[in-house]
């Protein structure tokens, strides 16, 4: 699985990588707002996306969730905020919440179709 992931703090998404990888998926890079991901979005390949709720411009994941629903990418929520994520429970497979451990995203990860 192709793997990307909406991340604010360089460290926690260079964790996610290593852990992304360690699964055997291929992370396909990270950015830090919605707004770079509307302009970046052509540059990424991804069969899924892991977003956080807070990022660089501020709690823009909900709606960047929804903006790659739009466009028939699934997501999940990765995020320390499990209550706002349950808010825009409609949008998302599902929240893996933070600190995420290697089993935790593995079990997020089965929520993704095939």
């Amino acid at each position: 699985m192709r793997i990307f992931y909406l991340e604010d703090n360089p460290l926690i998404a260079f964790h996610v990588e290593q852990l992304v990888e360690d699964l055997g998926h291929t992370y396909v890079g990270s950015l830090d707002s919605f707004k770079a991901l509307k302009l970046q979005f052509e540059n990424y390949s991804m069969d899924v996306a892991l977003i956080d709720v807070d990022l660089a411009d501020g709690r823009t994941g909900p709606h960047a969730a929804r903006w790659l629903k739009d466009r028939k990418i699934p997501c999940l929520f990765l995020t320390g905020q499990d209550h706002i994520a349950a808010d825009a429970g409609d949008i998302a497979l599902g929240t893996i919440s933070k600190p995420v451990s290697l089993q935790s995203l593995a079990d997020g990860l089965l929520l993704v179709p095939e």
